[in-house]
């Protein structure tokens, strides 16, 4: 058995949960749990799109943060304290008035940097509308501190 099930991973991305109200505000649906990795539904709405339709970027990339985190936890089987070091997002065709479903998995764990990668689709496509490839430092459990951008 993992460290989430589709109900506590679903609890991580509402309110209550471990991320944000704008995470909350989209609205995730965790659609599958799995030590290879997360499916995670990103419902279509006006709250994510440009006039005429098109899914924003901006959206999809929270997305591909967001369940990388879900997927590294998972992985290494506990919440960790996690920092995004870089995201690389690689657009390939817009997805217009369309669910966006990311699949995320787990790349490499290593002492104290994980990398990791989400391939983005349209709701019943399996060609990837998007790639996103990221590294996230993994702190000490407890560290919550960092420091502000204007201290030296």
């Amino acid at each position: 058995m993992g460290f989430f099930t589709l109900e506590t991973a679903q609890a991580q991305v509402m309110p209550g949960g471990n991320f944000g109200p704008w995470i909350w505000e989209l609205k995730l649906k965790i659609e599958k749990v799995s030590a290879d990795g997360f499916r995670v539904r990103l419902p279509y709405s006006d709250h994510v799109a440009r006039p005429g339709g098109v899914v924003i970027g901006q959206a999809m990339m929270a997305l591909a943060d967001t369940i990388m985190v879900l997927a590294i936890c998972e992985k290494l089987g506990r919440f960790a304290t996690l920092a995004t070091i870089s995201q690389t997002t690689n657009f390939m065709r817009a997805a217009v008035k369309r669910d966006i479903v990311g699949a995320a998995k787990v790349v490499k764990v290593g002492r104290s940097t994980i990398f990791g990668e989400v391939e983005i689709y349209v709701d019943g496509s399996d060609e990837p509308i998007a790639q996103s490839i990221s590294s996230f430092a993994l702190l000490p459990d407890g560290a919550g501190a960092f420091n502000r951008a204007d201290e030296r």
